[in-house]
């Protein structure tokens, strides 16, 4: 496997992954479906600031991606970002998170961000046991603030102090 830099011959592929999210789970709270300009859009706007990375697998397909994003966009926040982590419903299982975690924990230290915030549904029980196994701290939930598909939908803040 391989971790680069998100190119822009990726974005498809991980709009791809997202929209299976979007459109089958809770473990994110958009509800409609993403555009290719939309998701370009958002990619070159996280690009600007942090790092975006995919996971290849053996073949070259991608797999999987990671980025980080801005936690809170008031000033004093400027070192703690936001986590995302998506893989392919074809790839799970495959320790693909768990690769995709290291490297962005290892970007975020060079960008120097010192804490990394990942917002976690009360559906994705995967999610929340895959972040308090990497080091991560349940530092409160939000209850009963989202609804998708007739659900109502707890969320969880874990946090991950990064040490230099």
């Amino acid at each position: 496997m391989m971790i680069r830099k998100l190119e822009e011959k990726d974005i498809n592929i991980c709009l791809n992954i997202y929209n299976y999210y979007i459109e089958n789970t809770c473990f994110t709270l958009e509800e409609e479906k993403l555009s290719l300009d939309d998701f370009k859009n958002r990619c070159e706007n996280i690009l600007n600031k942090y790092p975006f990375i995919v996971l290849e697998n053996d073949e070259g397909i991608v797999i999987g991606y990671a980025y980080l994003n801005t936690f809170n966009p008031r000033s004093a926040y400027r070192k703690t970002a936001d986590l995302s982590i998506y893989v392919s419903k074809d790839h799970l299982h495959e320790h693909a998170g768990k690769i995709l975690l290291q490297e962005i924990e290892k970007l975020a230290i060079s960008y120097g961000i010192t804490n990394i915030i990942s917002i976690v549904t009360s559906e994705n029980e995967n999610s929340a046991h895959f972040h308090q196994k990497n080091g991560f701290v349940l530092e409160g939930t939000m209850h009963d603030v989202a609804l998708k598909f007739g659900k109502i939908i707890s969320v969880d803040y874990y946090r991950k102090p990064l040490s230099k």
